[in-house]
């Protein structure tokens, strides 16, 4: 009887041990994974499964990473597995090898990874090492480089984007148009343009006044207040080819540079294209309750500067309830923070379909008249909100065939300038983005820690260029999660103080009280059993 148990328990033994082994086989060619993010953060999308529909020839994807980092941050080992993971789903079409490049630097440098430095201690000692992170595409003689990477918020998006352009061997060009006498692409937009770099798309300044060169892909016209009919009309001659714009652009023009001076943008110039087209930009500033918290550098009665930190509802926050779900560039919102807008009205065209992509709150209102967007004017913000309170559309797009801005025959002239060659009357099927807030993609968003600014800037330009699939990707890992942008003052104060509650509270209190219950607990009962033992009571 007792050999029989043994047999069975030695038969169970090596059924568990084969178990295991096929199991560990299995996991290199299939993964599972169970993801209760709300925004499937931890997910394969669609676009990354399909990869290998795409690829005629294998992939070979190189993850340049320092043992030393690997071994003191989880970002490389996350990383790891979402590539091991890709490589299984693609069929053999991608192929993915870990090298620490420690030995030999040459191969990363030789690809541009980039090397950073690193504080370690090892034996009481500190000591600066140096480290690499970043992932090569390589695809017949070409390859994409992802210099650094530390964590997988963004690396799909990143990766799908660079074995796209890797085997299509095509990069899009985004043309990038500043509007705005007092602003320069190199002074006030390298926020903009290093994070659409980043995203792979290839930027090039552009000048008022001249035509829109025939390799760009998507135009970005930043502001609209230095911009007349004749430069308007390159910006219409490129929709009617095609192309596919965004606009930011304002009704009225806050002058950060002169104490925030505000004037009323002139008729005629860029603002007339746009309705021609069924968009109209007020000439007033819309104010919000929902609104950011700016400091202010203010001058006191002695003459010194102090900073006052004050609820600024020129700074709108789009709240994500009245934004579009209907459109992919909204669809998994994360934020957004628009400067100074003004009111935007669609007078929708035939042959065109438009979206509203981002409202007020219903407890805005306007300036109209008296523009007083100072930190000294608070007095006067308020001063038309009786008679002008409601929601306000700030952002829309639109798809199909648009009639120029000059089609009636009155091209535009300037003196000393060769006249322009006439365009088109229709314009071939394109996509546009309007947003009246020109200043929302500057280096701004910065200073009110409004970055997503720039994601929301990545997911247009990639529906203008016809990529919805990869605005799924990256948008989910992007969102606002400061508390500071709830908009009302008790609701907000009341939570921080439940955080500081709950978190040195009733936690650490709960954790100590327990303990001592269980410890209670457990000498009460060894004084229960010692009777039964023969010990003492």
């Amino acid at each position: 009887m007792i050999e029989t148990l043994r047999k069975r328990e030695r038969l169970l033994l090596a059924l568990i041990v084969v178990g295991l082994v096929l199991a560990a086989v299995a996991s290199t060619m299939y993964y599972a994974r169970l993801d209760l993010t709300s925004t499937r953060m931890f997910t394969l999308s669609d676009a990354a499964k399909a990869l290998r529909n795409e690829i005629p020839e294998s992939v070979r994807i190189s993850y340049f990473v320092s043992k030393s980092l690997a071994d003191r941050h989880p970002g490389p080992g996350e990383i790891e597995d979402f590539l091991r993971e890709l490589e299984s789903v693609s069929k053999g079409k991608v192929r993915v090898r870990v090298v620490d490049p420690s030995d030999d630097t040459a191969e990363a440098d030789g690809f541009g990874v980039a090397a950073q430095q690193m504080q370690v201690v090892e034996r009481s000692e500190q000591r600066v090492a140096i480290v690499y992170t970043g992932i090569v595409v390589e695809y017949l003689d070409r390859h994409e480089t992802i210099p650094s990477v530390l964590s997988t918020a963004t690396l799909e998006y990143e990766l799908v984007k660079a074995v796209r352009a890797v085997v299509s061997n095509d990069v899009q060009v985004i043309g990038l148009l500043v509007g705005d006498a007092d602003k320069s692409l190199a002074g006030d937009y390298q926020t903009l343009r290093g994070n659409l770099a980043r995203a792979g798309y290839e930027t090039r300044e552009l000048e008022r006044g001249r035509a829109v060169d025939d390799d760009v892909d998507v135009l970005f016209v930043l502001g609209n207040a230095a911009m007349d009919r004749y430069d308007s009309a390159f910006v219409d001659a490129f929709v009617m080819r095609g192309g596919k714009t965004f606009f930011a652009v304002k009704g009225v023009d806050v002058r950060a540079d002169y104490g925030l001076a505000a004037s009323a943008v002139p008729d005629g110039g860029l603002l007339s294209m746009l309705s021609s087209y069924g968009f109209d930009v007020d000439r007033s500033l819309v104010l919000d309750q929902s609104s950011l918290t700016v400091p202010f550098q203010t001058q006191g009665p002695t003459g010194s500067y102090q900073i006052q930190y004050l609820r600024y509802p020129f700074w709108i926050i789009v709240d994500e309830r009245f934004v579009s779900d209907d459109s992919p560039m909204t669809a998994r919102f994360g934020g957004l923070d628009l400067f100074w807008p003004s009111p935007l009205r669609l007078r929708p065209v035939e042959g065109v379909e438009y979206v509203e992509l981002a409202k007020t709150s219903p407890k805005a209102w306007l300036q109209t008249e008296r523009f007083a967007a100072g930190p000294d004017d608070q007095a006067l913000y308020a001063l038309e909100r009786d008679g002008t309170g409601g929601q306000y559309l700030l952002a829309a797009s639109a798809s199909g065939s648009f009639r120029s801005a000059f089609s009636a025959g009155d091209p535009p002239y300037r003196d000393g300038a060769p006249p322009l060659a006439p365009t088109r009357v229709e314009s071939e099927p394109t996509r546009m983005v309007v947003v009246s807030s020109a200043d929302f993609l500057s280096d701004l968003m910065r200073m009110s820690d409004s970055g997503f600014n720039a994601s929301f800037a990545l997911n247009a330009a990639d529906w203008l260029a016809s990529s919805d699939d990869l605005i799924a990707i990256r948008s989910r890992a992007v969102a606002d999660t400061r508390l500071n942008r709830i908009d009302d003052d008790g609701l907000r104060d009341f939570l921080v103080a439940v955080t500081y509650i709950v978190c040195l509270g009733i936690v650490p209190f709960g954790v100590v009280a327990f303990a001592f219950a269980r410890s209670a607990r457990r000498r009460g009962a060894e004084a229960a059993s010692r009777p039964s033992r023969g010990g003492a009571a």
